[in-house]
């Protein structure tokens, strides 16, 4: 049987805590008020249809709802189907999540990028942010960080972590050339892993990140740039452009046990271009030397 660890808890009370403020609020609520898909085609033949779809809305001035689900087919057995749906509950300087989720640390999520079952904390200031989450692995996302696209068939190993991050904004809030600096840290498998990583807003485009990780004697880095016009835009309309190179050590623990997105072994070059017809449409295109997948993106308002 397995027995209960010491995240257990905390993932329970805080699920019941967001329960009960969200039910006492229900009637205020609009759930729910937005619906998205994703349709999608990949060369590679295990995963060669990929869609997807979520419901999300608020349930209260403060608190949302969201559920969301993504399969995956192809040849011979391979099907794969998981699934999100989680509460939270947002305000100025705090933020709180529970159920089931995915939260990548960082602007890249290189250490700790999990679909988890298990509860999320934020305390946010003007330049200091301090993020925990715990729980137990429960999935493989099937869009995620810095891709725009499914992120591989996976099942995760059935275990229970705590990661927790700092972040500093290193400049003032009006300064012309943002800096983001974070630290990350995991306990998993009765062992820790740290990362830094850091964020520079060259311009209101241009953003240039990296990360650099280790755990035991398995070391993974990842860098690269984020091209955007949606800030300078606002027609509903933009284009993103992701450019970056990764390298993840066989043995890279959080990689290969699912605590990260990005799986062990992994090297070279990935990049991804997304498409903003309008407020509804969109098209994404994913490609790293081994498979390219097209996405169609749908939103639809309730």
């Amino acid at each position: 049987m397995r027995i209960i660890t010491r995240c257990a808890l905390v993932q329970f009370t805080l699920l019941g805590i967001l329960l009960l403020a969200a039910g006492a609020a229900w009637p205020q609520g609009e759930w729910p008020s937005l619906f998205r898909y994703t349709v999608a085609l990949s060369t590679d033949e295990t995963a060669r249809y990929q869609t997807s779809a979520s419901l999300s809305g608020p349930v209260s001035e403060e608190s949302s709802l969201k559920i969301e689900g993504w399969w995956i087919g192809g040849r011979g057995e391979n099907r794969a189907f998981v699934g999100d749906a989680y509460l939270d509950y947002d305000r100025q300087r705090v933020y709180l999540a529970a159920g089931r989720k995915y939260v990548p640390f960082g602007p890249a999520g290189l250490l700790v990028s999990p679909g988890f079952f298990g509860g999320e904390v934020q305390l946010r200031s003007e330049r200091v942010t301090l993020q925990a989450i715990s729980g137990s692995l429960q999935f493989t996302p099937g869009t995620g960080t810095t891709r725009f696209t499914y992120a591989g068939s996976r099942a995760p190993a059935d275990e229970d972590f705590t990661a927790g991050r700092i972040a500093l904004v290193l400049t003032e809030p009006a300064a012309e050339v943002p800096v983001t600096v974070g630290l990350n840290g995991i306990d998993i498998l009765d062992d820790r892993g740290s990362s830094a990583d850091i964020s520079i807003e060259a311009t209101r485009w241009l953003t240039l990140y990296g990360e650099a990780a280790g755990y035991g004697d398995g070391d993974a880095h990842i860098y690269g740039i984020w091209l955007s016009d949606m800030k300078m835009r606002s027609d509903g309309r933009g284009t993103i452009v992701v450019w970056y190179h990764r390298k993840l050590d066989v043995g890279f623990v959080p990689a290969a046990v699912g605590a990260s997105a990005y799986f062990e072994g992994q090297t070279g070059w990935a990049g991804g271009l997304y498409h903003q017809f309008n407020s509804r449409r969109a098209l994404g295109v994913f490609a790293d030397g081994e498979e390219t997948i097209v996405t169609l993106f749908g939103t639809v308002p309730l």
